[in-house]
């Protein structure tokens, strides 16, 4: 079983985001505000749920392209899990790790290909 590819309908997952964004709009726009008791409630987990398979229709495999997630190392997933679980706990850590990293980025990013002539 672990080894079965589970087959994923991208264009029903698109309509599925597309359907909830349309229900929430419509919900937010144009339905009148005592419409029900907890409209607001709904028109927002509508919006939630419409923008969460959104992105998860921008990350599925496409014919001419692997999926978002098929490059990525595992360990860079719970790099990013750590990460948020930190900066959620202590925001003013944030900041300087940012900047910590930013000049890491800076200093070990690829360098150009082409490189001057010596001069003699």
């Amino acid at each position: 079983m672990a080894g079965e590819k589970i087959p994923i309908n991208r264009t029903l997952v698109g309509i599925i985001a597309l359907a909830c964004l349309g229900v929430a709009g419509y919900l937010y726009w144009f339905a009148e505000q005592d419409l029900f008791a907890q409209q607001d409630i709904v028109t927002g987990a509508f919006m939630r749920v419409g923008l969460l398979m959104l992105a998860f229709w921008l990350a599925l495999p496409t014919r001419n392209r692997d999926a978002a997630w098929a490059n990525v190392p595992p360990w860079l997933f719970v790099a990013v899990a750590v990460t948020i679980v930190l900066f959620a706990t202590r925001p003013k850590v944030a900041i300087p790790l940012v900047l910590f990293f930013g000049i890491i980025g800076f200093v070990l990013r690829p360098r150009n290909k082409k490189r001057r002539p010596p001069r003699y």
